[in-house]
């Protein structure tokens, strides 16, 4: 499943783009997608505290407050492609900057003919970078297609009903392998901590030690076992 996120002032201006770019995603891909769009920031904020997997962002800049969100949101998601989308009013000063990276930009009033080139222009490297070595990523295999997760967002990694499960904040994957395998292939910071779990110690916030569960960020509790504690409490001690 590949995700393209829109903040777009007017429905009116997303039709087309929408159409624009589901009509790229078939032409350059055999992957399903998803397309979330929002008009407001209250809207998109709450989407985000989900903490989703995102591929591309097409981001308007002329709704209030829009930069704000996007310098926040971007040291979260710096691989995404993000596409700016424009006008006159704002100096490309406030989004042509390193926070920020955009590899595209649509400017409005916006044709046909110059939404058709820079979606197409975004797509042939976005697929280029999709196809090229994602040792930051986390990929999946589904039904639907490749899942790219991006590693600093994996919670941890449970095996259940024979299969493996990658938990994000929001959802969960489901692929064949084992945690034994898994904990060879990840790196450091991911630590087996239990026989049917392996954690991310990057999103970990510390220790319990009464109820064996590592406090992740977000509030999610990861059991651990005894034979694991002091390897835990060894990191943690580090950290």
């Amino acid at each position: 499943m590949i995700t393209s996120l829109t903040l777009l002032k007017k429905k009116g201006e997303y039709e087309p783009l929408l159409h624009t770019v589901r009509k790229f995603a078939a032409l350059y891909t055999d992957e399903a997608w998803s397309y979330p769009f929002f008009q407001s920031i209250s809207e998109m904020e709450h989407f985000l505290d989900t903490e989703p997997v995102v591929d591309l962002i097409n981001w308007d800049v002329t709704i209030e407050g829009a930069l704000t969100l996007l310098e926040k949101m971007r040291s979260q998601y710096q691989k995404a492609y993000l596409m700016i989308i424009a006008d006159m009013s704002i100096s490309p000063m406030q989004y042509l900057k390193p926070g920020i990276s955009p590899g595209a930009l649509l400017l409005k009033p916006v044709n046909s003919a110059d939404m058709e080139k820079v979606v197409r222009d975004l797509f042939e490297v976005f697929i280029k970078r999709m196809d090229g070595d994602q040792t930051d990523a986390f990929l999946v295999e589904t039904r639907e297609g490749k899942q790219y997760i991006p590693m600093e967002q994996i919670d941890y990694f449970e095996a259940k009903e024979k299969k493996v499960f990658v938990r994000v904040k929001s959802c969960e994957y489901g692929f064949y392998d084992t945690l034994d395998t898994l904990e060879k292939q990840l790196p450091s910071w991911f630590i087996r901590c239990h026989r049917s779990y392996i954690a991310n110690m990057k999103r970990a916030g510390g220790m319990t030690l009464a109820d064996n569960t590592i406090r992740m960020i977000d509030g999610t509790q990861v059991p651990f076992s005894r034979s694991y504690k002091n390897v835990l409490k060894e990191y943690f001690k580090n950290v």
